[in-house]
């Protein structure tokens, strides 16, 4: 049976003699995962354990992710991931998986865990119309799963550049057709009045400029062949028909939404990315490909690149990735996943205008497809279609919901701190919880009001929730002075419910689990630091003492 769960550790250390301080703040911290891991590890049926496998650090929080291993066998897209946050407290991921049948045959050190059991498999890693897809085989050949490595939006010094400000439609607040059409890429005076002027940095070598950054750089990574770009000036300005343009537009926006992203804070996700632009071997398509860490542009029906929402889109894809590697499956997780991006995208977009607030990809979704909304009606869970795209606007209409409520950069600063805590099934209902838990613990409950509101309408939440309120107060800690010098107890006094356990310093755990307030005599303790973890429900709360 799958055990999927989010718990919530607050660890709160207390100070009361004044050379406990000696005691270095890592120290603690790792005291504390160890201790929250090898309760998870605890609680695995026998021959299975957590190895780490991924670290990242967020403005909030360390991101530890930890593989499942059951008898040397690494379960696929299971796992754990522990957010120890900046204030102490501790949330855990649980993706882990039960299977006390499981005998591993030899097949592979590599499954999944399918119809309720842990299933050896091979991957196979192919290519089909310019796609890369990893294909999941068992031992007699049958496929149990597939996934698109590629992500995609649909089925789908200084230099001065002349772009779109962010597509032609938005920016003439025009529908698509007449003047404003692609028209095989055909260059005319309507389209090159929606062209701007953007400064923007690139490298400079030996009089040459050369569009490349921190963020991109371009090569040839799928047919067609291109002839790279460069200029000896600083302001190039080309023809829409031109295939520079596309170059220079990509160059531009991922530049700009970068700069964007590393000012909030989040530049630890933010890495140099390898861009093609014509590519996809002329496909209405584009698409992200972590494995190297790529992005591709379509030339089908209207050229992506010309459309910097999708761009974006795009661009927010490797954010995600890069804060939560490997774990888009399930079709809820890939439906949040283009949502986000969606909203991401769009939320850019809205700050050069607000013409077409309401879908997504204005100029690249006409001719061959529709874009997607972004302002959808859809409840949660009833009007589900189980797709990736058939469901993306539910999450991303709730995410712009509460960018008019509080703002672009308090939204796009959730949003991007909850790309950590991403895992594979999650739920829109789950993620919601997070994000409001995100809200709480690392704005202050700032935006509590707003987020329920927005939650609320989509049927992610039932109703407008109360903040998570943390009252450390309520545990008192009595004549730590005395239990230190051996002449009295030591007195905590709990709330009603609560449970205790105790640990030495080396995370051994001392005492088991005990109901209602403490008392502890001196005489039974050596002399040394100790830790005292209360539980009541989903809350940990961790006093450190000293005998």
């Amino acid at each position: 049976m799958l055990k999927k769960r989010v718990v919530l550790y607050f660890v709160f250390f207390t100070f009361h003699i004044l050379y406990a301080k000696t005691f270095s703040q890592s120290f603690i911290e790792k005291n504390t995962i160890l201790s929250v891991l090898d309760d998870e590890k605890n609680n695995l049926s026998e021959g299975s354990t957590l190895l780490e496998s991924y670290r990242i650090s967020s403005p909030f929080a360390t991101h530890y992710t930890f593989d499942q291993i059951v008898k040397g066998t690494k379960i696929l897209h299971s796992g754990l991931k522990i957010h120890e946050r900046t204030d102490g407290h501790i949330t855990v991921n649980n993706f882990l998986v039960e299977d006390e049948t499981y005998n591993p045959s030899g097949f592979s050190n590599q499954a999944i865990f399918w119809n309720n059991q842990i299933v050896e498999v091979k991957p196979v890693i192919s290519h089909l119309n310019g796609q890369s897809i990893i294909q999941y085989f068992n031992s007699a050949n049958q496929l149990l799963l597939e996934k698109e490595l590629t992500k995609y939006v649909k089925r789908d010094t200084s230099i001065f550049l002349k772009v779109f400000s962010v597509n032609p439609i938005n920016s003439a607040n025009v529908s698509y057709g007449g003047n404003y059409s692609d028209n095989n890429d055909l260059s005319n005076s309507s389209l090159e009045n929606e062209m701007s002027w953007y400064k923007t940095p690139s490298r400079f070598n030996q009089d040459t400029f050369f569009l490349e950054s921190e963020f991109l750089y371009f090569d040839d990574l799928s047919f067609p062949v291109d002839t790279f770009f460069y200029s000896f000036i600083d302001s190039i300005s080309v023809d829409r028909e031109s295939g520079t343009f596309e170059y220079l537009n990509v160059f531009y926006h991922i530049n700009t939404i970068g700069e964007y992203v590393n000012k909030l804070g989040y530049d630890m996700i933010t890495d140099t990315l390898v861009v093609d632009v014509h590519a996809f071997g002329g496909q209405d398509n584009s698409g992200y490909l972590p494995s190297n860490h790529s992005l591709q542009f379509g030339e089908g029906g209207i050229d992506d690149a010309e459309d910097g929402e999708v761009v974006v889109h795009e661009f927010v894809h490797s954010l995600s990735e890069l804060a939560s590697p490997d774990n888009t499956i399930g079709e809820e997780r890939q439906a949040m996943e283009e949502g986000s991006c969606d909203y991401f995208s769009k939320a850019y977009s809205r700050t050069y205008n607000d013409n077409t607030p309401n879908k997504i990809f204005t100029w690249d979704g006409n001719q061959t497809w529709d874009g997607f909304p972004i302002n959808s009606n859809r409840l949660y869970p009833e009007d589900l279609l189980n797709s990736k795209d058939g469901d993306r606007d539910i999450w991303s209409s709730a995410l712009m919901c509460i960018h008019d409520k509080i703002g672009r950069l308090p939204t796009d600063s959730i949003l991007l701190e909850h790309f950590f805590y991403q895992g594979p099934n999650t739920t829109m209902k789950e993620m919601a919880r997070i994000i409001l838990s995100i809200d709480s613990l690392d704005f202050k409950m700032n935006y509590h009001k707003a987020i329920s509101e927005c939650f609320s309408k989509a049927g992610f939440i039932p109703e407008i929730i109360d903040p998570i309120q943390f009252d450390f107060n309520s545990i008192k800690v009595l004549n730590q002075q005395g239990f230190l010098d051996g002449s009295s107890p030591l007195k905590i006094n709990l709330p009603e419910n609560a449970t205790y356990e105790i640990f030495d310093i080396l995370g051994k755990k001392i005492t088991a689990e005990r109901n209602g307030n403490i008392l502890l005599d001196p005489l039974d303790f050596n002399h040394g630091m100790y830790i005292i973890r209360v539980r009541f429900e989903s809350e940990f709360n961790s006093i450190k003492i000293l005998r």
